[in-house]
């Protein structure tokens, strides 16, 4: 069985979709930070999630903590490989902030 978890910050508001079976899931981008030595950098991993009615709180910047399937895609464009991450989310736990 494969599974990954993942932490990172919403990169933009997450969007309502409609699948190929008509069912409806919510789809939004992660960027997770890795810090090597003085360098810091991000992996992107979009994310698909099934459980809707969350959608009110997914906003940019939110962190969250995912896990789920990941499914890596290698794309080749113009001489160029590209690689594409996307997590089947069956786990989400939102870092929500402080209410005043």
């Amino acid at each position: 069985m494969q599974r990954i978890d993942l932490i990172g910050n919403l990169v933009a508001d997450a969007e309502i979709r409609t699948g190929k079976d008509g069912n409806e899931f919510i789809s939004f981008r992660v960027a997770v930070n890795d810090y090597h030595g003085e360098e810091k950098r991000a992996t992107y991993y979009d994310v698909s999630y099934r459980k809707s009615e969350v959608i009110k709180h997914l906003k940019a910047g939110l962190r969250v903590f995912v896990t789920g399937r990941l499914s890596i895609n290698t794309v080749v464009k113009d001489g160029k490989t590209y690689q594409n991450n996307y997590v089947f989310a069956s786990d989400l736990d939102l870092w929500l902030p402080p209410r005043d």
